[in-house]
């Protein structure tokens, strides 16, 4: 006799996030993240990347995404035929390779830490639901030094080295040039002590084929010589660090400009910043640029900062972080992008707004149509109108942080027959609001 059991479902407690993976999606992560030794294949880093690809700067823990395959195997560039088990195959090669970190005690004793990547995954049909460990969080969320880049840099590389190589020289593409001993190097490799040992072999198959496919494929270049020698084996490196103009130029287009003016545009009046002012600044400055100086600001934030707002404006005005950013792209090109972003986030604007006094029209319309004479049934439909308005703003703010739009602000009310129902729905939020 077969006896067939029926299994509950497991079910995350978190909330769910449908993503929507872009190949222009920004990577940030911590620098000491980027400087830890790992082993991690090339698509064990394809699919963590990818994840901490949809970490956003204001988030405050690690999201649980619902991500569907056909959009991961698109995003890698490989076929879909199989990706269901190649993908479960890959969180398991992810988890059997923890982020070791040793830490200093008292007394010259040390304790080492293995944070495993992936928290939980569940597979079904099609799609993953999938989150990373939250003990990520210290290298992903709130970063004080990081280092940044697109996916698409590094999703077409083809060798692990070129990656990590690329990342450890993007740490410092800022200064132009970065030295390393080989013995760090290795290390930051996980170049076992018995594989190329010959120097010969370890130039070939690390140094040259990462400086070949990173100039191809990404947006930097490199040069490197010998730094330091000890008798007469090479002691250390020093790579330069060039920008691969024909790379960017290639990868920008209007859909990753746009992307790029939104995400600002969302962090300056998530902060208070009144949309004309952010649009201005977005207009006048770079939006790396923007955002060094805004993250710059976010470090001080704990210090009790009386205005913050006007903190940001004066910290972007005046180059507080002392960015190198410049503007090097067409501006042409720069300002169709904000201008397609700012007519697009006014028309949501008004469309929100139409909807919310649409819902206030027609309860006024109740009360003067039904046949409701006391107070106590008057109340009781007002209250009702609130309520109603209330779940529409909280529905209108989980769509557009879903979307990466600003929040509605007093602002936008300021002429609207329903701002004291807002003044009131803000307040009533207002631990739980990111502004």
């Amino acid at each position: 006799m077969t006896v067939v059991t029926q299994v509950e479902q497991l079910s995350f407690d978190e909330d769910l996030i449908e993503a929507d993976l872009k190949p222009y999606y920004w990577v940030n992560q911590s620098n000491a993240l980027v400087n830890t030794k790992q082993n991690l294949s090339i698509n064990e880093r394809r699919l963590l990347y990818a994840l901490v690809s949809l970490v956003q700067p204001e988030d405050k823990d690690l999201k649980t995404y619902v991500l569907q395959t056909k959009d991961l195997a698109n995003l890698f560039g490989i076929s879909e035929s199989g990706f269901y088990e190649r993908i479960r195959e890959t969180v398991n090669g992810l988890n059997s390779k923890p982020l070791t970190i040793t830490r200093a005690k008292e007394n010259n004793k040390f304790v080492i830490d293995d944070i495993y990547w992936v928290q939980r995954a569940s597979y079904d049909e099609g799609q993953i639901t999938i989150k990373l460990s939250d003990d990520l969080a210290q290298f992903l969320i709130n970063l004080k030094s990081y280092t940044k880049y697109q996916l698409y840099n590094v999703l077409k590389l083809r060798s692990e080295y070129s990656w990590r190589i690329y990342e450890l020289l993007k740490e410092r593409e800022r200064f132009g040039k970065r030295i390393m001993e080989i013995k760090e190097l290795r290390e930051m490799l996980a170049i076992p002590d018995d594989k190329l040992n010959l120097m010969k072999n370890f130039r070939a198959v690390v140094l040259e084929k990462a400086k070949k496919e990173i100039a191809e494929k990404t947006d930097i270049r490199f040069e490197y010589e010998v730094h330091k020698k000890v008798g007469r084996s090479i002691h250390s490196f020093v790579f330069y660090i060039y920008k691969n103009q024909k790379n960017i130029n290639k990868t920008i287009d209007e859909e990753s400009l746009d992307y790029d003016i939104q995400t600002i545009l969302n962090l300056l009046i998530t902060k208070g910043i009144r949309r004309e002012k952010a649009v201005e600044l977005v207009k006048n400055y770079p939006p790396k640029y923007i955002e060094e100086n805004l993250r710059y600001v976010l470090r001080m934030e704990d210090k009790g900062l009386a205005n913050l707002a006007g903190y940001i404006v004066s910290a972007i005005e005046n180059n507080y972080a002392e960015s190198t950013y410049e503007k090097d792209l067409d501006n042409s090109l720069l300002q169709l992008a904000i201008g397609n972003v700012d007519s697009r986030l006014k028309e949501r604007t008004e469309q929100d707004i139409m909807d919310l006094e649409s819902l206030y029209d027609y309860f006024l319309e109740v009360i003067n149509k039904s046949k409701v004479s006391t107070k106590e049934e008057i109340d009781h439909i007002k209250n009702e109108m609130q309520t109603t308005l209330f779940k529409k703003m909280d529905d209108i703010y989980e769509y557009r942080k879903g979307h990466r739009l600003p929040p509605l602000l007093e602002d936008d009310f300021e002429k609207s027959k329903i701002k004291s129902y807002f003044k009131k729905w803000l307040t009533k939020h207002r631990e739980e609001l990111p502004y």
